[in-house]
């Protein structure tokens, strides 16, 4: 009888591994190393990216998301501790979702005997829904009541654990199917008739003996994404984010007409993402800022606090707060920027290093063995001023014009005919890089082409050599000291590669640990805590051979942050800390006190034939922050 119930009441869908390379391999992680519960506002994988297709279709009233393991304790089912992430209309979620966890909690100690921990009516801290990136978190800006349930049991009683709680759930959908579906739509009957969020109700603070914070928030109009230089710093990351929000189904309208928001034209064509849209809190956690909720030192995180696609895939954005009059078109897809090649005589090619089209680009053809150069330093050509890094293709090369065809039509990139070829010069080549980093970095190198090997301690401590290697590039936490972890083989090893005239490229606390062991550039430096993380305010140096041709205001990702607080003379840097209010969003405890601010972050220098950098952000975090990736490159 229950069975045909929730037959005649529920559509179910399951999806019986949502990692299926973990699952083969015996791991978390999935073959890329990627936690894919960690992906959901980046979808970098393509394991996410189908979990987002069926989400979007379907705009499921419930997500379970089954886990295992918790260390410890009783079975857990969300929802979850503060801070709720204000996109959320949270009222509405947690009426259901407490309930249902409770309902799934009551069929668990009936079947099992086993009782469950509910962390938003049993705990304080610790465990929060504010990051996007978690399934469930994910789903619930399509509507759904999310929850995260998690086993302690390795073994059938953690099946078991799972099977009655789904069980109890599916019970409980049954029985308020009309309820839980009307509250649905009234998550995006707000968002659509542009309705203020409304805070926790007091019976359901009352089940509480914890704070519970109620964060409410003023969304703006709309967001403004221009399409073309010199409005638009990136063409070809704002056409990408403009699908990526097409694709998460965020409705995206183009301008049939100019207009003009905060003495700024904006031409036709331009996009505009109006927030009186039904998911207009995704849409908006998607293109804010992001809040710093760093108020409370004594608030534990559980994962990320800070995101913002705008800020962090280099894209300029409008804000528009009070709605104007502005004839639009809905679109369903964005066509990404045509590329050119300027016409006449050419005695080389040029394009800049300004968009990761152009380092995909580079590496395709130093595969295959096109001659090319980048510039040492800025050159002026027919009165055009073209900076450092500039990448050259000289034309007395049997390919070159089709080489700068393809740069034009497979890249899109903006390709100059120079009238000579400049003479402060660097011959490139493919470097062989050895790499002991995380997904992210390992990540970048494959996407983009990248000639790298992985390694692991082990090898190092082992037989494994570094000959014929380039670069060794390490990126760790602040937590871990390679250098404590390596044996004397190990050691010798990274000494000998480093006085052969091998580089280095350091990331995070890890990476600057091992140049002070090994004494490669002459830096100090200081850390925040391994869980400081968010997005800070940078000043790039346009100018420097790492940070060539960078807006000079930018922004960049940190997870555990270093800085450098005294450097050598023969150090260069080549990006610093904003001064004053220079953390954007997330959570960094005493980011006022820490004396970051204004404060190197990315320098650079050589020690005999070795030339190392160092970064104390994070230019590739979880495959995220796209507007730092060139920097690594």
């Amino acid at each position: 009888e229950e069975v045909r119930e929730i037959l005649d009441n529920v559509i179910l869908l399951v999806d019986v591994v949502a990692n299926p390379d973990g699952r083969v391999l015996g791991t978390y992680e999935n073959s890329l190393g990627f936690n894919l519960n960690r992906d959901f506002i980046t979808q970098s994988q393509p394991e996410t990216r189908a979990a987002v297709s069926v989400i979007t279709k379907w705009n499921p009233m419930v997500c379970l998301d089954l886990h295992g393991f918790m260390e410890e304790g009783p079975m857990l089912i969300e929802p979850c501790t503060p801070p709720h992430n204000p996109n959320y209309e949270y009222d509405l979620y947690v009426k259901w979702a407490l309930a249902e966890a409770e309902a799934m909690e009551t069929e668990l100690l009936e079947q099992t005997g086993n009782s469950a921990v509910i962390p938003f009516r049993d705990w304080s801290e610790g465990w929060d829904d504010w990051p996007p990136i978690f399934t469930p978190m994910y789903a619930m800006y399509h509507g759904a009541y999310g929850h995260t349930l998690e086993t302690i049991h390795l073994d059938y009683r953690g099946v078991q654990e799972h099977y009655w709680a789904v069980w109890g759930a599916l019970r409980f959908v049954a029985e308020h199917r009309r309820e839980m579906v009307r509250d649905q739509i009234e998550i995006f009957r707000r968002g659509f008739l542009n309705l203020p969020p409304q805070p926790i109700p007091a019976e359901i603070l009352s089940q509480t003996p914890f704070e519970q914070y109620n964060y409410l928030i003023d969304y703006p109009a709309a967001y403004v994404i221009p399409t073309k230089e010199p409005l638009q710093q990136n063409p070809y990351e704002a056409t990408k984010l403009v699908n990526f929000l097409l694709y998460n189904d965020v409705r995206v309208e183009q301008a049939s007409e100019a207009f003009r928001l905060d003495d700024v034209l904006y031409p036709k064509g331009t996009y505009i993402v109006w927030l009186d849209q039904p998911k207009r809190g995704l849409a908006n956690t998607i293109l804010w800022n992001g809040w710093d909720i760093s108020y409370d030192p004594g608030l534990l995180m559980y994962d990320i606090s800070g995101w913002s696609h705008p800020l962090l895939w280099g894209v300029t954005r409008g804000i528009m707060m009070d709605k104007m009059n502005v004839k639009t078109c809905v679109i369903n897809k964005a066509n990404m920027p045509k590329g050119s090649v300027e016409a006449g005589t050419a005695r080389a090619y040029a394009y800049l290093p300004t968009c990761n089209e152009a380092i995909e680009a580079t590496n395709a053809l130093l595969a295959r063995g096109v001659t090319l150069y980048r510039a040492k330093e800025g050159f002026v050509d027919a009165g055009r001023s073209f900076g450092v890094g500039t990448f050259i293709v000289p034309a007395n090369q049997a390919n070159a014009k089709s080489v700068a065809n393809e740069l034009a039509s497979k890249y899109g990139l903006r390709v100059f005919a120079l009238r000579a070829m400049p003479s402060d010069v660097s011959l490139m080549r493919k470097l062989h890089i050895a790499v002991l980093a995380d997904e992210g970095v390992r990540f970048f190198l494959k996407e983009y082409g990248f000639d790298f090997d992985d390694f692991t301690v082990d090898d190092l401590n082992g037989e494994r050599s570094l000959a014929g290697y380039d670069v060794f590039l390490h990126a760790g936490p602040v937590w871990w000291n390679l250098w404590d972890d390596l044996n004397s083989d190990g050691r010798a090893k990274l000494l000998a590669f480093f006085a052969a005239g091998g580089d280095y490229v350091g990331i995070g606390g890890s990476g600057a640990d091992l140049n002070e062991e090994v004494g490669l550039l002459s830096v100090e430096y200081d850390t925040g805590s391994w869980a400081d993380n968010g997005i800070i305010r940078v000043t790039y140096d346009a100018d420097d051979s790492v940070a060539a041709q960078y807006p000079v205001d930018g922004y960049a990702f940190v997870y555990g942050p270093v800085w450098f607080t005294s450097i050598g003379g023969d150090v260069y840097v080549s990006a610093t800390i904003q001064s004053e209010d220079f953390f954007v969003s997330g959570f960094w405890s005493g980011w006022m006190e820490s004396g970051a601010d204004g404060m190197p972050i990315v320098v650079h220098g050589a020690n005999g034939g070795c030339v190392s950098t160092l970064m104390g952000f994070d230019p590739t975090f979880r495959a995220h922050p796209e507007h730092t990736f060139r920097i690594l490159a």
